[in-house]
């Protein structure tokens, strides 16, 4: 995967070593957000978000409702179950986990986990000498809830995160998302959620026998705004714009704007018994044009199951290499 120095007899080497581990996990997933505490949770937790380019704020999308908008929550009308594993290039991975429920008569409650990492990263001496391999894993455990006020809903996320790179370990340490969804009609929905609240990882270095060092990187809020309009089995149009202000970012202080739109369109045909998802997305962040494809296919089970496999083909970044995404959700009406 990559190569990292460092010398575990040395002090002041082990220290060089933190902050190029620090800022090679940020780069794993992190896009465009590079080099920020967290960005790499803004890559995506589940197939059908990624082929729309993440523009779901203010969207449905079924079995992994929380992740996008804890506001959505009142929309359930039954047990979801979501599950996502993507193998990616460059040796990296994700999963995420969600089980939803409806809260008669106006909420909805959700528990839900997401981890990324990768494996295989080759520590060398100052020498050059190979001396191990390095495990990274970074995510969180989160509980949701909603509930409906009418044309306006409203909920959070409770997270609590973890950081884990072998000899530099986090602390657990807890943060908030608050969301918000309104009903324009039956077809357009405005949505907003703001992330990372309180949101930080307390970082624990033990350096040699003595006393550990100790340090706290707070993760940088969040601003999502989404407008989406949908028409019932035919077309859904979702436009997103992040606003993602870096306080004290590693390289300067600065706020980004992303601007995203995903498009989903259902196909009918005689040639099938299953209806199609055709999906694509596309964003936009200081000049940089990204794209993703994807599509989903639901299979009913039973009278009371059905089961959503979605597919993402996410192109990467330069040089990362094409992944292929799978995510799949259960449905119990």
């Amino acid at each position: 995967m990559g190569k990292i120095n460092g010398n575990k007899c040395c002090k002041g080497a082990l220290l060089k070593m933190k902050y190029i581990l620090i800022l090679f996990n940020f780069c794993l997933f992190a896009d465009y957000y590079g080099g920020s505490p967290g960005a790499n949770f803004n890559y995506g937790t589940n197939a059908r978000e990624i082929s729309l380019s993440n523009a779901i704020v203010s969207s449905y999308n079924k079995g992994f409702v929380a992740f996008n908008n804890p506001a959505l929550l009142p929309k359930i009308s039954n047990n979801e179950y979501g599950f996502s594993y993507f193998p990616m290039s460059l040796d990296r991975s994700i999963q995420s986990i969600s089980i939803s429920r409806p809260l008669p008569p106006s909420a909805g409650v959700s528990l839900s986990y997401y981890r990324l990492g990768t494996n295989n990263i080759i520590q060398t001496s100052n020498f050059g000498t190979d001396i191990g391999n390095l495990n990274y894993s970074q995510g969180f455990g989160m509980l949701s809830f909603g509930i409906d006020l009418g044309s306006l809903s409203a909920g959070f996320n409770f997270k609590a995160f973890f950081n884990d790179m072998d000899i530099y370990k986090s602390e657990s340490s807890l943060g908030f998302d608050f969301g918000f969804l309104y009903e324009i009609s039956k077809n357009i929905n405005l949505g907003l959620k703001i992330k990372n609240l309180s949101s930080s990882f307390d970082w624990e270095i033990d350096l040699d026998s003595n006393q550990p060092e100790v340090y706290e990187e707070e993760i940088p809020l969040n601003y999502i705004f989404g407008f989406s309009y949908y028409m019932p089995e035919k077309l859904l149009i979702s436009t997103q714009i992040d606003y993602f202000p870096l306080k004290e970012n590693l390289i300067s202080d600065k706020f980004y704007n992303r601007y995203k739109i995903g498009v989903e369109y259902y196909l009918v045909s005689d040639s099938f018994d299953f209806p199609l998802f055709l999906r694509a997305g596309f964003n936009s962040i200081e000049s940089n044009l990204g794209y993703t494809l994807g599509f989903g296919v639901p299979f009913k089970i039973n009278e009371s199951l059905i089961l959503n496999i979605d597919y993402a083909l996410d192109p990467g970044l330069v040089d990362e290499g094409i992944s292929h995404l799978f995510s799949f959700s259960l449905l119990n009406y």
